[in-house]
C-alpha cells in the first residue's frame, strides 16, 4: 500500500513538473514570437475575410494595433466628414499590412501623414491592408467599405495579387476566435505546422502557363478595378511594388505593369533611387523598416503634389 502511494506522489510529481516545464515554454514563446495570440479576423462573403476591429497584439515584438474600423492603424478614423484632416485610405495585402516584422509606427501608411504633417497638411491614414488580399479582395473592399469621408484613395498591388482570385478564410491559416486553453502558444504552433503540412500534401501551388482565358480574366479585373475607383468619385493614386526579382531583372508581371501604365495616377516604386535595394526587402516581396520608410518618402511626395 506504501509503496502505491508513492508512485502515485512521485507520478504527481513528475505531472506538476511537465505541465510545469510545457507553460514555462508556452510563455517564452508568447513573449519573443507572440505566438498564441494571434490576430483575429471576421469571415466576409464579399471579400473573404477581413481584419476583426478593436485589436492590440505583439508579434516578434512588434506592436500590431487594429482600430475601430478594422485598420491596422493606431487611431479611430474620424467620423465626421467636417474634419479638417486630409483623410487618406491605404488598400492593398500583406505588403501595406505590414505583417508582423513591423511595428504600426513603422509603417509607410503611418509614416506618409508624419511626411505631410511637415509640410504643414494636416492628415489622416487609414490603412486597409489585409495579408492574403488579391485584386479581386481589394476591388470588394473599395466597392462595398462602409467609409464614405475620405479625401483619397492610395491603393499599393503587388504583381501575384492580379493571379489571386476570392481567398476564403478557411483556406488562409488565420483564426476567427481566442486560443482559449492553457497551452496557446503550443496550440497556435501545432496549427502552423498543420497548415504546412496539409499544403504540402494536398495541393501543388504552381503557376501554370498563362493563357488566353487568363488575360481575358486579368483586364476585366482591371477593367473593374478602374470602374469602381472612378464610381467611387474621390481622388485616387496606384503605386505597383515590385519583388526582389523584379528588382534583379524579372518581368514575370509586366504585363500588368504595361496595363497600368496607361493611368495618369500610377506610378511603379521600382523607379525609387536608392542604391542597394536589398537593403529594404525583409524577403523577397515584403518590406523591412527601412523599405517602408524609404516608400513613406516617395508616396508622401506623390500625395502632395496631388493635394496641391
Amino acid at each position: 500500500m506504501k509503496k502505491k502511494k508513492f508512485i502515485i506522489f512521485y507520478l504527481f510529481i513528475i505531472f506538476f513538473f511537465f505541465f510545469f516545464f510545457c507553460k514555462l515554454i508556452d510563455k517564452t514563446l508568447n513573449n519573443i514570437y507572440g505566438l498564441g495570440n494571434p490576430l483575429i479576423y471576421n469571415y466576409s462573403k464579399i471579400y473573404g475575410y477581413e481584419i476583426k476591429p478593436n485589436q492590440q497584439i505583439k508579434r516578434l515584438k512588434n506592436n500590431i494595433s487594429i482600430n475601430n474600423e478594422g485598420m491596422r492603424t493606431t487611431n479611430d478614423w474620424p467620423k465626421s466628414s467636417l474634419s479638417k484632416s486630409y483623410k487618406i485610405l491605404f488598400y492593398g495585402d500583406s505588403v501595406t499590412y505590414g505583417g508582423s516584422v513591423v511595428s504600426n509606427k513603422d509603417l509607410f501608411t503611418e509614416k506618409v501623414c508624419h511626411k505631410l504633417k511637415e509640410k504643414k497638411l494636416k492628415s489622416f491614414c487609414g490603412n486597409f491592408g489585409v495579408n492574403g488580399y488579391g485584386l479581386f479582395s481589394i476591388i470588394k473592399r473599395i466597392k462595398y467599405k462602409k467609409i464614405d469621408n475620405e479625401d483619397l484613395i492610395v491603393i499599393t498591388i503587388i504583381g501575384s495579387d492580379f493571379t489571386r482570385g476570392f481567398n476564403h478564410i478557411g483556406n488562409q491559416p488565420f483564426w476567427e476566435k481566442k486560443i482559449l486553453n492553457y497551452f496557446p502558444a503550443f496550440t497556435e504552433s501545432l496549427f502552423i505546422l498543420i497548415d504546412k503540412f496539409r499544403n504540402k500534401t494536398k495541393y501543388k501551388f504552381e503557376d501554370s502557363s498563362s493563357t488566353l482565358i487568363d488575360y481575358k480574366f486579368y483586364n476585366d479585373n482591371l477593367k473593374e478595378f478602374n470602374d469602381v475607383l472612378n464610381a467611387n468619385g474621390k481622388n485616387y493614386i496606384i503605386f505597383y511594388s515590385p519583388t526582389l526579382d523584379e528588382i534583379n531583372g524579372s518581368n514575370q508581371y509586366s504585363f500588368f505593369k504595361k496595363i497600368l501604365n496607361k493611368n495618369s495616377n500610377f506610378f511603379d516604386l521600382s523607379k525609387i533611387k536608392y542604391k542597394n535595394k536589398k537593403e529594404l526587402y525583409h524577403d523577397n516581396v515584403h518590406l523591412n523598416k527601412k523599405g517602408h520608410e524609404v516608400y513613406s518618402n516617395f508616396i508622401s511626395k506623390k500625395i502632395f503634389e496631388n493635394y496641391k
